[in-house]
């Protein structure tokens, strides 16, 4: 009979939180919302402000590249692409197993829950789609430069006014 008690009051208790992180969660959304919306004000301004705006990207050899191939390399030496999360999504599910285990028994229930909502997430996000075009276009870069003979490097500072992120070079 317990058990049947205990099942009905784990069943009332996770439509609750249910409905208590969905009120939350909606909230975060209008709020990141709001602070996206005002970070692009802020930086409309930024741009507005910024007449001489020094490229990034110095083509010496003047290779035809496309706009995503230019976006690319403006993004800087230190542009990491993400995994696509096929790849990394089993460990992380271990991950998480292993840490909910360590958990007191009573609010096991309540953060596996939580990480499913959250691993359904990643899973139905597109950003992975945008970074693997992203590693399309890194490909393709690579086949122009081994084509055209040129590599990229790091601007020499003596060289500019600014130093620049890359320059195209025999």
């Amino acid at each position: 009979m317990w058990q049947h008690a205990l099942e009905e009051i784990n069943i009332q208790n996770n439509k609750y939180m249910e409905s208590r992180y969905e009120t939350l969660n909606k909230k975060l959304d209008k709020l990141k919302k709001h602070i996206h919306e005002q970070s692009q004000t802020t930086q409309r301004s930024k741009n507005k402000k910024e007449t001489t705006k020094q490229p990034r990207v110095i083509n010496l050899k003047e290779i035809k590249l496309d706009k995503g191939q230019k976006q690319l390399l403006e993004l800087g030496p230190n542009y990491a692409i993400e995994k696509n999360p096929k790849l990394y999504m089993e460990e992380l599910i271990i991950d998480i197993e292993n840490a909910i285990t360590k958990l007191k028994p009573a609010v096991q229930n309540i953060y596996r829950y939580l990480a499913t909502k959250k691993i359904k997430g990643i899973q139905e996000s597109s950003m992975h789609n945008i970074k693997h075009k992203r590693r399309y276009t890194i490909n393709n870069l690579k086949e122009i430069l081994k084509r055209n003979n040129s590599t990229i490097v790091k601007a020499d500072k003596a060289c500019f006014h600014k130093p620049k992120k890359f320059i195209f070079n025999n």
